[in-house]
């Protein structure tokens, strides 16, 4: 009956899965201090840092509530995992399933949380003209990216179950696809977008492009497409590559 437990077993549901702080941090748009200090009971949480994170676990609102009056709290959280049927992990979109309306709820507020993360973030860009300005919108997309799949896939699910939350998912989906079109068209003129007009105009086969820059075909359409941070060795590769083709067709 503490934050101190409830905390604990928060941390039990995170690490049960896999997830370190910045991954959930990641998912949730709380700084990993903040998750910290609420799995540690160090101090009293805001109410939108919890909703944040029940979202974030896929557990159901009002869980943190219920571990804090709970004689045992590790009790407590096996019952509500017992209970929910979701789960996610961190290395692949989660098979979800829809028994409830409330669970289509939790999969609402997740979605919301992840909007709310992205907008954030995207606030808090640095200027274009700085120098990690890119990868860093790169990142974001790719962010973004995880968080519309899982989005429609909730939604995919929530229609299959009649929920009454499969319009608002749609809306969170489109809203998802929104925010990385923006993003992208960000990268109009980047270096990536530059390697894409020049691997179209070499008329070099994929394999030899990808070669002469020292990463894999993978890779390389990753960067094309914004979908990938530009590997830190290989810029001035890239750099080259797009200027001798520019002076080819000159």
């Amino acid at each position: 009956m503490s934050r101190e437990a409830a905390g604990a077993a928060l941390r039990s549901v995170r690490e049960s899965r896999d997830w370190s702080l910045a991954d959930l941090a990641e998912a949730t748009g709380v700084s990993v201090m903040g998750l910290s200090y609420l799995e540690r009971g160090a101090r009293k949480p805001h109410k939108s840092t919890v909703q944040k994170v029940e979202n974030g676990l896929g557990l159901p609102p009002g869980t943190y509530a219920r571990l804090l009056v709970a004689p045992d709290a590790r009790a407590e959280i096996a019952q509500v995992l017992t209970e929910q049927s979701p789960r996610i992990s961190r290395r692949e979109t989660p098979q979800v399933i829809v028994e409830r309306g409330t669970d289509a709820a939790v999969f609402e507020g997740y979605a919301e949380a992840q909007l709310e993360a992205l907008k954030t973030v995207i606030d808090r860009l640095p200027s274009p003209s700085d120098s990690g300005y890119e990868n860093v919108v790169r990142s974001v997309i790719a962010q973004c990216l995880k968080a519309e799949q899982l989005a429609a896939n909730s939604w995919r699910v929530a229609v299959g179950a009649e929920a009454d939350s499969g319009e608002a998912l749609l809306r969170h989906v489109r809203a998802l696809e929104d925010i990385r079109r923006t993003l992208l068209d960000r990268l109009a003129d980047s270096l990536g977008a530059q390697l894409d007009r020049a691997c179209a105009r070499s008329g070099l086969p994929e394999p030899v492009i990808a070669g002469l820059l020292g990463i894999s075909v993978e890779q390389m359409w990753d960067v094309r497409n914004g979908a990938a941070a530009l590997p830190p060795n290989t810029v001035d590769r890239i750099r080259a590559f797009v200027a001798h083709v520019e002076r080819d067709r000159d």
